[in-house]
């Protein structure tokens, strides 16, 4: 009776480690904005429909991006949490060499990617649909 206890907590433990190893966003919504210089803030926002996948591997050193067209995996340079809003913060490098920072913000349910393209700062926001 003994051993049958220890196998059950054994295989309890494995079982809730491989529950919670991943974090997972679906997103249902993707709207791109422009940084305006002389109004100091995000401007000429566009969106649409947009169903897409983040899954954040359990130590937070990498995580993919999946649309319908199209799976991208960034790797964790930095990280920072900030509790009083608890928001995450990454600076990442794509798969192929581009270089983000990602706000994933679950307050507002909201993952934005700041990004400069050809000397212009964009700022991309997807709005989460559920976290499991």
């Amino acid at each position: 009776m003994k051993k049958n206890s220890y196998l059950l907590i054994l295989a309890l433990c494995i079982i809730s480690t491989n529950v919670f190893a991943q974090t997972s966003f679906s997103c249902k919504y993707r709207e791109y904005c422009t940084w305006s210089d002389y109004y100091q803030k995000f401007k000429n926002c566009k969106g649409y429909e947009d169903a897409s996948l983040f899954v954040m591997n359990k130590s937070e050193t990498m995580f993919t991006h999946t649309t319908n067209s199209i799976k991208s995996t960034y790797y964790v340079r930095s990280k920072q949490y900030d509790k009083e809003h608890d928001v995450f913060t990454y600076s990442v490098t794509s798969d192929v060499g581009n270089k983000y920072y990602y706000v994933f913000d679950l307050n507002n349910k909201e993952i934005r990617i700041l990004a400069k393209q050809n000397g212009t700062t964009t700022l991309v926001r997807f709005y989460v649909k559920a976290i499991f």
